[in-house]
């Protein structure tokens, strides 16, 4: 099993298709001071796995900042259906995130772990966004 997709975005959601909507990819928030509390974002992860991954799987996601402190995490199981010998298995996971909490500009990331193994980290910049120039006239 390998991680097929991942990013933060600001919304996403399946059609009655099937298909995988994702609005506003980003990696880097800027933000004017600290602590600073971001409203609302998503983090979407789609797996890609075969028939011989199917069952449940366990699923560990962490927010981590640039010294290891953990800021948020969240674990459950991750259902991989039947399929076809020789088709990916796509199963994905849209995580609604709100209110999260950053104390200082850095680099953060998110953290992909799936039966206790590591498969991913997700970079996120915070960064402090410049101050408006008032000598402007």
């Amino acid at each position: 099993m390998e991680v097929d997709l991942a990013v933060v975005a600001d919304a996403a959601n399946v059609s009655q298709e099937g298909k995988l909507n994702i609005l506003g990819v980003f990696d880097t928030i800027w933000a004017r001071e600290f602590p600073f509390r971001h409203a609302a974002m998503v983090f979407v992860l789609r797996v890609r796995a075969d028939f011989t991954d199917q069952g449940s799987h366990q699923l560990e996601i962490r927010l981590m900042d640039a010294d290891g402190a953990q800021l948020f995490k969240a674990e459950g199981p991750l259902k991989v259906p039947g399929g076809p010998p020789g088709r990916p298995i796509k199963p994905h996971v849209i995580m609604g995130l709100s209110g999260i909490s950053f104390p200082k500009p850095g680099d953060y990331s998110f953290e992909v772990m799936i039966d206790e193994h590591h498969l991913k980290s997700v970079p996120l910049w915070v960064m402090e966004a410049p101050s408006p120039r008032s000598d402007l006239a």
